[in-house]
């Protein structure tokens, strides 16, 4: 190799290694910090282009930035529609996944997971926990990480969300026999008239915990 060939090379990596700085910020905070199978793949692509160019001296650096410009912004506009779409986010995220509830281990989940008893039990270990009769709930979500709530530490009544983005989530409703009408009157018992006021919903132990939107202020 040249020298001039090293001078292209280090150029090459030193505009790469910016670029991906300045992407990473594009993207936002979120893909640092909770990574997604979505996440995974982007910058998987993301990283075999660049190596292209750096790996092949006549493949001008421009040939890879053109392509992970476009998948940066494909990234943000799917990210904008999961943010107004719940059905697009399930689509693309997924849910979370309980191996256990109220202490009893979901055997079918744990070979769907290709969890083994032995993985199970060291991660509750982990946590503090002797056995899953200690455990409130204990579930994987869309980035693979297990979390585990403690019987003693529980204030929700379940984990899963009562009401998402203004919208009142139906799996809830169907898997805790709950009605829309009963949710509309227990909302009403908080001053909202409907779910539309509402950001978050959840129900806790003994009460409903919700979050309303903000207003925006009337122009004058």
């Amino acid at each position: 190799m040249t020298l001039l060939e090293l001078g292209l090379l280090s150029l090459k990596t030193i505009g790469c290694y910016f670029f991906l700085i300045i992407i990473l910020r594009v993207m936002g905070k979120r893909e640092m910090s909770q990574v997604s199978t979505h996440d995974i793949v982007v910058f998987l692509i993301i990283s075999e282009l660049f190596s292209l160019s750096l790996n092949d001296s006549s493949n001008s650096i421009l040939k890879s930035l053109l392509p992970v410009t476009i998948i940066v912004l494909f990234q943000i506009i799917t990210a904008y529609i999961s943010l107004k779409s719940r059905k697009f986010r399930l689509l693309t995220e997924g849910k979370p996944t309980f191996l256990i509830v109220d202490g009893k281990i979901d055997i079918q989940e744990l070979k769907r997971q290709r969890y083994n008893i032995d993985d199970l039990m060291s991660h509750l270990h982990q946590n503090n926990i002797q056995s899953p009769i200690e455990v409130s709930y204990a579930f994987i979500e869309d980035n693979g990480t297990l979390c585990v709530i403690k019987k003693s530490e529980r204030i929700v009544k379940n984990p899963e969300l009562l009401i998402i983005d203004g919208e009142i989530n139906k799996e809830y409703l169907k898997k805790y026999n709950l009605t829309y009408e009963e949710v509309i009157e227990m909302l009403k018992k908080k001053g909202y008239q409907n779910e539309k006021e509402v950001f978050f919903g959840q129900e806790l132990i003994d009460d409903l915990y919700l979050i309303p939107f903000e207003k925006k202020e009337k122009k004058k």
